[in-house]
């Protein structure tokens, strides 16, 4: 959440403190209250626009960070379950095994278990197409569906259908005034190059550094022999 402060705040100081309050709102009903305050309070459109847009976009990007790191604790903990579930698994299989070969009887006495092994109720398995047993066998289900696409088609050359209602339901997208792609291109370019400006400006202050030293212990050496010589 700081990083995505931190980043909003280059672009919206006003999306920051709606998003800081977003923050402090305890319930979904305060949360859309200070939504709608960007445009019932607005003094400037233009403002509460790219508030909004600045908004939305770091929004994005914080469910995708999110949801990157949601899948990878999912990977980890279903491995985890994974692994488990084989060492459960392979403790009964182990004993069936046993059984099978005589070693163990049908039930094992501890000191304060027992462990009793139990024919599970029968289960069958169909081998042939299940079209090719009697019919006193076969349970058939007839599934209707509605064929949506050709539905909506139907509509859009002017064919409603009876039963059915369509609907066009409007969705937000944000953009970029094209006047400003240029200068959004350059803050784009100027973020991704200011590591390597650092880096060169880092190295270059390093070789100096040296230069200096070296330069100072030159003349340190020299002066050490000409007091030598005057000794």
């Amino acid at each position: 959440m700081y990083l995505a402060k931190d980043l909003l705040a280059r672009y919206s100081i006003q999306a920051v403190e709606l998003w800081n309050q977003l923050e402090t709102a305890e319930t979904p009903e305060e949360e859309e209250a200070i939504l709608k305050e960007i445009w019932e309070n607005q003094i400037n459109q233009e403002i509460a626009a790219d508030t909004q847009a600045e908004l939305a976009d770091q929004l994005d990007a914080e469910i995708c960070a999110v949801k990157a790191r949601l899948k990878h604790l999912v990977e980890l903990h279903t491995e985890a379950i994974e692994r488990l579930e084989r060492w459960r698994s392979s403790l009964d299989k182990t004993l069936l095994q046993f059984h099978s070969m005589g070693v163990i009887p049908t039930e094992i006495v501890g000191i304060s278990r027992h462990i009793r092994l139990k024919e599970n109720p029968p289960s069958c398995e169909v081998l042939i197409n299940p079209c090719e047993l009697p019919t006193e066998y076969r349970t058939e289900k007839l599934v209707v569906t509605p064929n949506k696409r050709k539905i909506v088609a139907d509509w859009k050359q002017g064919i409603p259908v009876d039963g059915t209602r369509i609907e066009r339901k409007l969705r937000v997208e944000y953009g970029i005034v094209p006047s400003n792609l240029t200068s959004a291109t350059e803050v784009i370019s100027n973020r991704a190059a200011a590591p390597n400006t650092q880096e060169n400006h880092s190295t270059i202050t390093q070789n100096s550094r040296r230069k200096e030293k070296a330069i100072a212990k030159s003349v340190d050496g020299s002066n050490k022999k000409m007091k030598a010589r005057a000794g």
